[in-house]
């Protein structure tokens, strides 16, 4: 289902006498050059470029293909608890404020904020490992109140959209490989972008039609399947007490094709010819026979 943009951030807050926005910061490798938005999530407010631009060469390249800025922009995080729930989204939810982003380094930004019972801290890392390149996401959740709080669970949560500025196609091909890792896939371009976690807190990745902002929707196994759909990776905490922080580390990783991100996983077109292969060898196998 196609996606219409909305009306400029910058009118929006003239219009509702919000204050001004911040400066998103902007980190880049070669490979990737992302916006770090000032209301924490990835992106550059809005369909602001850089959302996520990603070149496979390293040669800072990106072409127009953006992982998130067509259409109404979706990367965002929430959180739920026996305190309530918050949230943060480039689709017009900015509920954990407004704040600059830190330009740690040309490869790394931090961002904080708060909402209700809880504070929050995001770093964002680009790194680059056999044509799979990283935004290693480290996300720290502290609980502000003066009570305990029970039933906490996170969520992570992007709407990949590859195709859009080459091909005019929202559609992608969504993979869930397994509880830590769910990948959206462009059909025409082959650009795949995961997310996925290696977290010893109890986690589960998904898709969802209807791009779910609970978290409780993956941690129950969610899984939509091909569309333009939201890909996402929830974490299941528990309690946390008056003050107490945890941290929870996971990326977003992007490749040329899903089987350079995620090596388990064939290429579509692979499968298809092993499919077609094993099909000739029964119809030989039917011969000898008779």
């Amino acid at each position: 289902m196609n996606r219409f943009n909305k009306i400029t951030l910058a009118v929006a807050c003239l219009v509702a006498g919000a204050p001004a926005f911040a400066t998103p910061a902007s980190i880049q490798n070669g490979y990737v050059l992302a916006g770090v938005s000032d209301y924490g999530t990835l992106g550059s407010d809005g369909t602001t470029s850089p959302g996520i631009l990603f070149d496979p060469t390293g040669k800072g390249n990106y072409g127009i293909n953006d992982f998130l800025t067509p259409g109404d922009p979706f990367e965002g995080f929430y959180v739920t608890s026996s305190a309530g729930s918050a949230g943060a989204n480039n689709d017009g939810n900015r509920g954990f404020g407004f704040n600059s982003p830190t330009a740690l380094s040309p490869t790394s930004a931090t961002w904080s904020g708060s909402s209700g019972a809880y504070g929050i801290t995001n770093t964002y890392t680009l790194t680059t490992a056999g044509g799979r390149s990283e935004i290693a996401i480290h996300t720290v959740l502290t609980n502000t109140s003066g009570s305990d709080i029970t039933n906490l669970e996170f969520l992570r949560t992007l709407d990949p959209d590859p195709d859009v500025n080459a091909y005019g196609s929202y559609f992608t091909n969504n993979t869930v490989v397994n509880s830590s890792t769910a990948c959206g896939s462009g059909p025409k371009s082959g650009q795949t972008i995961c997310i996925d976690a290696d977290s010893s807190i109890a986690h589960n990745a998904g898709v969802s039609a209807a791009w779910s902002q609970n978290p409780a929707d993956y941690l129950a196994g969610l899984n939509d399947g091909d569309g333009d759909y939201a890909i996402g990776l929830a974490f299941d905490i528990g309690n946390l007490a008056a003050g107490q922080s945890v941290s929870l580390d996971y990326d977003y990783a992007a490749g040329a094709s899903i089987s350079v991100v995620t090596p388990s996983v064939p290429e579509p077109q692979n499968v298809a010819l092993m499919l077609a292969g094993l099909g000739l060898m029964g119809v030989v196998a039917r011969r000898r026979r008779g």
